[in-house]
C-alpha cells in the first residue's frame, strides 16, 4: 500500500520497501514475476515517479475481497479451516509465504524477503494453509554425493569433447584419403 513508483529499480525488476513504511526494516526485493505487469501498469495509468502505485483504501479492499470471495468461493471452509468470506488483504502474505518458501534456497533470505527477524515466522506464515512436504531425491543428495556427481558429468562432458574432436579429425582424414583416391583412379586410368 506504500510503495511508489520511485521504489522501483532495474527496470521495475526490484523493489526498495522503505524503512519508514516497513514494519521491520527497510530492504530491496527482486520482483521475479510481476515486473512487466507493473512497468505496463505505470504507463497505462499515467502514475508519476513520486505517486503512490495504488491509490486504495485497505478496508475496502478487504471488503471487497470478502464479497468477490463468496461470489466465487462460496459461503464454505477453506482446507486450512478458514472461511472464505475472511479472505483479506493479509491472507495473500501468507499465499506468498507458501509460494516462495520451497524456491528460496536459504531460510535467512526468505526472512530477508518478507523483513521477519525470527524463523518463527517462516512457521506461522506457512503451517497455517497446511503446506505439504516438498523435499525431493535431489534434496536427498548430501555435498559429497552432489561434488561426486558433477565431478563425473564434467569428466563425461570432457571425454565427450574429445571424442567429438576424433571423430572430426577422422571425418578429415577420410575426406583427404577419398581425394588422394580419387587422384589415383583418375592418374591409373590416364
Amino acid at each position: 500500500m506504500n510503495v511508489k513508483v520511485s521504489d522501483f529499480y532495474n527496470d521495475f525488476k526490484e523493489l526498495n520497501i522503505r524503512e519508514e513504511t516497513s514494519k521491520t526494516f527497510g530492504r530491496r526485493i527482486k520482483l521475479m514475476l510481476c515486473s512487466q505487469f507493473i512497468k505496463e501498469y505505470i504507463k497505462l495509468k499515467g502514475i508519476k515517479p513520486e505517486d503512490y502505485l495504488f491509490d486504495i483504501i485497505p478496508s475496502k479492499v478487504n471488503q471487497y475481497l470478502k464479497r468477490l470471495a463468496e461470489r466465487v468461493l462460496g459461503n464454505g471452509e477453506s482446507p486450512a479451516g478458514a472461511r472464505y468470506s475472511e479472505l483479506t488483504m493479509y491472507d495473500f502474505r501468507h499465499v506468498s509465504c507458501c509460494y516462495w518458501l520451497p524456491r528460496y534456497k536459504s531460510e535467512s533470505a526468505l526472512k530477508y524477503r518478507f523483513g521477519w527477524k525470527k524463523s518463527d515466522k517462516i512457521h506461522y506464515y506457512s503451517e497455517l494453509l497446511g503446506m505439504k512436504d516438498t523435499i525431493s531425491e535431489d534434496d536427498m543428495l548430501v555435498d559429497t554425493t552432489k561434488t561426486e556427481i558433477e565431478q563425473r558429468l564434467a569428466k563425461s562432458e570432457k571425454e565427450k569433447e574429445i571424442m567429438q574432436e576424433r571423430i572430426a579429425n577422422m571425418e578429415k582424414y577420410i575426406k583427404i584419403m577419398g581425394d588422394i583416391a580419387d587422384k589415383l583412379h583418375i592418374e591409373v586410368t590416364v
